[in-house]
């Protein structure tokens, strides 16, 4: 029998699988990279990584970089701002962008920019607190 027809070496077997996955992304179907098991994303670490420098750690618009933009950073903790945007619009915002505002949407996972939203929501709600 030749080598090309012989049989498949059992090592090679055995290791199959895992080049399924690590090859067909099947890890993380969002980007096509292996990020091993579901992992919750962390929205104070997002916020705190991607946003707080323009929008301050509290979401008060009041980030270092804020002076130096302009439209100037979204307060959060405004209760009328949160209430004329849905979360779809916050959606839209992170993903897309907004100017001067950059877009996330490459870089973040759908349920990382969602966690953001709800992170978001959470900082209205914090601030509405007497």
């Amino acid at each position: 029998m030749s080598r090309l027809c012989s049989p498949v070496p059992r090592r090679l077997r055995q290791t199959w699988p895992l080049l399924g996955v690590l090859v067909l992304g099947l890890g993380s179907p969002q980007r096509g990279t292996f990020r091993g098991p579901a992992q919750q994303p962390d929205p104070k670490a997002l916020f705190t990584k991607l946003c707080a420098v323009c929008h301050g750690q509290t979401g008060g618009g009041d980030g270092p970089a804020a002076a130096a933009l302009t439209p100037r950073p979204a307060s959060f903790a405004r209760p009328e701002f949160q209430a004329a945007r849905t979360d779809e619009q916050f959606t839209t915002a992170i993903s897309a962008g907004k100017a001067p505002m950059p877009a996330f949407g490459k870089q973040l996972t759908l349920a990382e920019i969602r966690s953001l939203v709800a992170y978001v929501r959470a900082l209205g709600r914090q601030a509405k607190k007497p």
